[in-house]
């Protein structure tokens, strides 16, 4: 086989195998796209056991979030990416083991931090509060 030959089997194959639109194991889903073990789920594209979630993208084993894309392992995330181990982020990019961040960007281990700048607990859930 020439190298042209397997480049045009390749994006046939590559072809055939975009169009599959399947979703396994999963349970009351809506409009999801290559999704497996989802559940509760509405807008999902390739996803993998996450629950009571709406347009995420790419992400595994999340809960109760939406609007993110590339996470992991994470719950109650909104318009996040590529965060993972995290709880109650919104809009943050990177973060891993974070709880309660709002628009951070890059954080480890961190809690109660708004544009990566900590707070107390009150002071955060006041000024997030006013922020949505």
């Amino acid at each position: 086989m020439k190298k042209s030959e397997f480049l045009n089997e390749f994006n046939k194959l590559k072809r055939e195998q975009s169009n599959k639109n399947t979703n396994e194991k999963c349970f009351n889903i809506k409009n999801c796209i290559n999704c497996t073990k989802c559940f509760f789920c509405e807008n999902c594209n390739s996803c993998f056991k996450s629950t009571y979630c709406t347009n995420l993208e790419n992400c595994v084993e999340m809960s109760h979030s939406h609007n993110s894309i590339n996470c992991t392992t994470s719950a109650y995330l909104s318009n996040s990416s590529n965060c993972h181990n995290s709880r109650y982020l919104n809009t943050c990019e990177n973060c891993y083991n974070c709880t309660y961040c709002f628009g951070c960007i890059g954080l480890r281990n961190k809690e109660y931090h708004i544009l990566n700048k900590q707070y107390n607990k009150d002071e955060y859930f006041k000024i997030t509060k006013a922020l949505q």
